[in-house]
């Protein structure tokens, strides 16, 4: 007879998960932490095994338009017996272990719900001869106030385990490159601590994800070389409890806005963080132009700190817990974001690198077509090297000697490799060759300098040293836009001679064409 299980008397409860605040990210980490939470409970039974080369998590997404896309997570953690397979699958069921990742018990049921209407579970543990695989359909359970589901149970050897999840009939997809790599580096920051061990592997359709270590900032101070890092350590008492934080504080260079500021971990997670989601309150970091801003960044683990159930969050929010947590970190940042504000080092950016984020989204959206580039240096240009055809820039090594400097005060960005690009496209069925120069040698200069050299080749001149956009051009990130509004307002210039009958422009015509085109911009970097 088939085993079933009783989920008697909330079975319509579970289509309401598909209305949780959850961001595919973090309905992911739901199934990975109850994965690295099973490993690690059992890490020495496990790597004991014969040929065991750790803990193994992969989550494939399938785009299949003739059944439905699906999405699986396999892992070779300890695997399930019958009263922890029940407990995956029935709501308000807490692990044996509260003060693990999967304190809760609820992640798997919700983040599946989440996900798609039809899920499956299959499991079998460690030195069990048994495996269970049951499936659930969301919307028969609310349809037919079903009380129980079936069981498949099968004789397995001993030496198996693992568990593996199958979601279909999806209400949230993972498509677009925009979200599949956002999926990806979010998941690579909330588990970077099992990263960087080496018996943890997590893989997302076949890819192994990493994570990158921020930069850290060194100096050298009477021959000695200074790291700005440092290992913090204090309690924040609150209601009669002494909550602890332990991590590093340290700075960055080269800066960067999108991963500056501090990543809070729980339990050997990240709680808040990751690309573009650190933390960062204005108590500490000042606005978005500070140097602090770009500089400041570090880890903090705050493994007793209450949490919102769907672990995105801490919840602090209706107690003044987190006013207090940014006054007790204050005391410890205070020398770093004293130090951040005074740091004038120029940060360095190749040629290439220039382009390729200049021209991304006119690329990605079909603005332009057929792109060919070349980088060169001025003096070489009398020498006209064939264009190589390319949509990607070819990395190429460039001595020191071919730089230019943006700012004469060692308080700006260099740009390597070259001075000049030659820009090659087609752009609504018509090619163009356009010589990018970019100009650093006075600031006073015209930001924008356009000759035509014939019907479909353009020279522009780029006053990379604006004074206009001084507080701007010192940072690495806006030289791209400047590249490329450049460019942008150039074609515009142009279409809107095209299509005029007598060679008058409306004044309006400029501005609209801009428009168009940044328009299509956008939804090409999206």
């Amino acid at each position: 007879m088939p085993k079933k299980i009783n989920i008697r008397p909330t079975s319509s409860v579970y289509a309401t998960y598909k209305r949780l605040s959850y961001q595919p990210w973090t309905a992911i980490a739901e199934f990975v932490d109850n994965s690295t939470q099973s490993f690690y409970d059992h890490k020495d039974e496990l790597l004991s095994q014969k040929y065991s080369q750790g803990l193994k998590v992969t989550i494939d997404y399938f785009d299949d338009k003739t059944n439905g896309d699906r999405l699986e997570i396999y892992d070779n953690a300890y695997g399930m017996e019958w009263e922890d397979f029940q407990r995956a699958v029935v709501l308000d069921r807490p692990p044996k272990n509260p003060n693990g990742r999967n304190e809760f018990g609820m992640g798997l049921k919700t983040a599946a719900c989440w996900f798609g209407a039809i899920w499956s579970v299959e499991s079998t543990q460690l030195g069990s001869r048994n495996k269970y695989y049951t499936e659930i359909n969301v919307d028969e359970l609310g349809k037919y106030k079903t009380e129980e589901v079936d069981v498949r149970e099968e004789i397995v050897s001993t030496k198996e385990h693992f568990t593996r999840i199958i979601i279909k009939k999806l209400n949230k997809r993972i498509v677009g490159s925009r979200t599949i790599g956002k999926v990806k580096e979010l998941l690579s920051s909330i588990y970077r601590e099992d990263l960087r061990r080496e018996y943890v592997k997590i893989y997302y359709n076949g890819m192994l994800l990493q994570f990158k270590e921020a930069p850290v900032y060194e100096e050298i101070i009477d021959n000695k070389t200074i790291r700005w890092k440092k290992e913090v350590s204090f309690s924040v008492n609150h209601e009669g409890r002494q909550l602890p934080v332990r991590g590093f504080i340290a700075l960055r260079l080269p800066g960067s806005v999108k991963d500056a500021g501090f990543t809070l971990l729980r339990r050997g997670r990240v709680i808040v963080g990751g690309s573009e989601s650190n933390y960062r309150p204005s108590e500490l970091f000042g606005d978005s132009n500070s140097y602090a801003w770009q500089r400041l960044y570090g880890e903090l683990h705050m493994d007793s700190w209450p949490v919102t159930q769907a672990k995105d969050s801490f919840d602090w929010h209706n107690s003044g817990l987190e006013e207090a947590f940014i006054n007790e970190l204050n005391v410890y940042t205070q020398d770093y974001r004293r130090k951040a504000e005074t740091i004038r080092v120029r940060e360095k950016i190749q040629s290439k690198d220039l382009l390729q984020d200049a021209i991304k989204g006119l690329s990605n959206s079909g603005v332009v077509e057929n792109i060919e580039v070349e980088i060169v240096d001025r003096d070489q240009v009398s020498q006209k090297p064939e264009i190589s055809q390319s949509k990607e820039i070819p990395h190429t090594e460039t001595p020191d000697t071919e730089e230019f400097t943006i700012d004469t005060n060692n308080d700006g960005v260099i740009i390597q490799g070259g001075n000049q690009v030659n820009y090659k496209f087609k752009y609504k069925g018509c090619e163009y060759l356009f010589h990018i120069i970019l100009d650093a040698t006075n600031p006073s200069l015209d930001w924008l300098l356009v000759e035509r050299k014939d019907v479909s080749e353009y020279a522009l001149s780029i006053n990379m040293r604006h004074s206009f956009f001084k507080p701007l051009i010192e940072k690495r990130e806006f030289l791209p836009i400047m590249m490329r509004m450049s460019i942008a307002l150039v074609l515009a210039e142009i279409e809107s001679m095209q299509v005029s009958p007598d060679g008058r422009i409306e004044p309006s015509a400029i501005r609209l064409k801009m428009n168009e085109i940044l328009e299509a911009v956008r939804k090409g970097d999206e």
